[in-house]
């Protein structure tokens, strides 16, 4: 019995020696009570990667799935165009004559503070 009790211990130390179990990465925490960290640059992905669980986890430990189309919020949380508000439908339907911005043609916001600024 002790040597059995003993090699199990054994195995538990191996098991977290070499790594804790790959997660799936989500697009945003949920609130279900559990703690959520997060990592930038999983996979190469620039989307910040969420998980549940222990701080700072291995980036080879988690992972992107390759359903991009999986979102974290449920399909119930889904606005219907047809039945929101004005300013709901703009948010998923974008009207013609929304501004689009466009990139400075003087440079980025760094280079035109500083032109200000006299730098």
């Amino acid at each position: 019995m002790d040597t059995m009790l003993a090699a199990l211990l054994l195995l538990m130390l191996f098991g977290q020696a070499f790594g804790g179990e790959r997660m799936s990465c989500e697009v945003q925490s949920m609130p279900d009570g559990r703690e959520w960290h997060y990592r930038i640059k999983v996979g190469g992905d620039p989307r910040i990667c969420w998980y549940p669980g222990e701080r700072m986890k291995p980036r080879s430990e988690l992972y992107w799935d390759t359903d991009t189309t999986r979102l974290s919020a449920p399909p119930s949380d889904a606005v219907d165009p047809k039945g929101a508000t004005v300013l709901e439908r703009d948010a998923v339907e974008p009207r013609d004559d929304a501004t689009v911005l466009e990139p400075h043609p003087d440079g980025n916001f760094a280079e035109r503070w500083r032109a200000l600024d006299g730098r």
